[in-house]
């Protein structure tokens, strides 16, 4: 007796399975989205072709709404517009809030982010383009929705925050802070109330000299050209460290122990040669690196990098360097590849500094004091190099890759200038190698960015 399910066929047992939800109408799987998360409903387009961007539908209405108030009248007209909007209120996936108007009043924002409270929005951003505003207008996390996933501030005062009887947003995930003023307490409280936190960024903020505690799953931190950090207590979950600014006040403090990073990003403003403060770096980050797989740093941080004893880096997949191409930076890399080793990376990302060139240049007749290395990179397929300007420097680093890299499949160059590889200060042979992958498709030339291929940390 032949069986059939409801709505779907029976099929064979080497058949392949048969996708019932995905024959479902779209209105009805715009109904089962609207059961899920933003972050789930999105993760849906990975199922099968015909659910990607169907989130962007779930709801019968507009689910992101962004306003930039530039005057008095637009503030008006919003809060107007806001307050004729019918109850229960609609759902919002996003609400995004731009203020460059100096008429507005704390108590007006407090309307709005109650407004996206009401919303249950997950993605909130707020940010003013006065500075005049900064310390004016104050931002309180309680009276946001328990829903929110990702929080965005930007010149937002948050040290006055208001915290009675506040439950914990167990949802937030992501908070965003730039060109914030946030002193311990603050940071604690606000810390506190987000168990779940996975990332955390901190981009040019001003905070109180004092140790900042991070949530105990944080995965990902961002310190960028902040001012007044002491430490921060790198918690075993964290997987991506990212810091940029100057190497004396970096954040750094033991690690505890357990700490496993994945990718790690370090760029100093200014040089580090004292041993002490090399030795502090040292002690900073987990004695262990064997499992990370992109890195990231400047010429500055790439002696102190080469100089960290038994550095294991046999699972580096992806190396990024922002370099000034010179035959001091050259000989650097040099070192950091002898003394790192990195057999098994594949992808090598080289960026010039733009400042530095803005026009051919001769090479320069410094000579590279350190020998390149003996190993051999035979799993590195692919480089890119931006800003090249064919400098000794950097001609003579693609004639080493070529040599070096036997797998290599592709060397992209990226050149605001053509040349004709008359180079006098450049040696023959390296060109000669650049000119034999050039006529073999090895190495491709373009004046612009290639934005199929880019890097980690981009």
């Amino acid at each position: 007796m032949d069986e059939q399910g409801d709505g779907c066929e029976a099929v064979d047992a080497d058949a392949a399975p048969v996708d019932c939800i995905s024959a479902l109408p779209d209105d009805l799987r715009r109904r089962i989205l609207t059961r899920l998360s933003l972050k789930e409903a999105i993760r849906t387009g990975a199922v099968a072709r015909g659910w990607r961007d169907l989130w962007k539908g779930r709801w019968e209405h507009r689910t992101s709404v962004e306003l930039h108030l530039g005057s008095l009248d637009d503030l008006r007209r919003e809060l107007d517009a806001l307050a004729r909007e019918p109850h229960p209120r609609r759902r919002l996936d996003r609400f995004s809030l731009v203020v460059s108007t100096r008429k507005i009043k704390s108590s007006e924002l407090r309307r709005f982010t109650e407004y996206a409270a009401e919303c249950r929005v997950e993605d909130l951003h707020l940010e003013t383009q006065n500075r005049t505003l900064e310390h004016k207008l104050n931002f309180h996390l309680p009276l946001s929705s328990p829903q929110l996933v990702h929080l965005s501030l930007r010149r937002i005062g948050i040290s006055n925050m208001y915290f009675r009887g506040t439950q914990p947003f167990r949802a937030l995930e992501v908070i965003r802070l730039h060109s914030i003023s946030i002193g311990h307490a603050p940071f604690r409280k606000m810390m506190a109330l987000c168990p779940n936190l996975l990332t955390l960024d901190l981009d040019h903020c001003k905070c109180g000299n004092s140790f900042y505690s991070i949530p105990p799953n944080l995965r990902s931190l961002t310190v960028a050209y902040c001012n007044g950090i002491t430490n921060f207590e790198l918690v075993p979950s964290l997987r991506s460290f990212r810091y940029s600014g100057d190497f004396g006040k970096a954040p750094f403090s033991s690690l505890r122990l357990g700490t496993v990073l994945s990718d790690l990003y370090i760029w100093f403003t200014c040089s580090v040669s004292k041993q002490y403060i090399i030795k502090k770096f040292y002690n900073s980050l987990p004695k262990d690196l064997s499992s990370l797989n992109v890195l990231t740093i400047n010429h500055n941080a790439l002696p102190v990098v080469s100089s960290m004893p038994n550095l294991n880096l046999h699972s580096l997949r992806e190396l990024q360097l922002f370099f000034k191409m010179e035959a001091a930076n050259l000989a650097d890399l040099y070192v950091f590849l002898k003394t790192c080793q990195c057999p098994n990376l594949e992808r090598l990302f080289v960026e010039s500094s733009k400042f530095l060139y803005n026009k051919p240049m001769e090479g320069s007749t410094d000579e590279v004091t350190e020998e390149p290395p003996e190993d051999r990179l035979d799993n590195l397929l692919m480089v890119k190099f931006m800003n090249f300007n064919w400098c000794r420097a950097e001609v003579q680093l693609v004639s080493f890759l070529l040599m070096k890299a036997s797998s290599l499949h592709k060397l992209l160059i990226v050149s605001p200038h053509v040349t004709s590889l008359d180079l006098p200060d450049v040696q023959e042979a390296n060109l000669l190698l650049i000119k034999e992958a050039l006529a073999t498709g090895k190495i491709m030339l373009s004046k612009s960015d290639d934005a199929a291929t880019q890097p980690y940390h981009d």
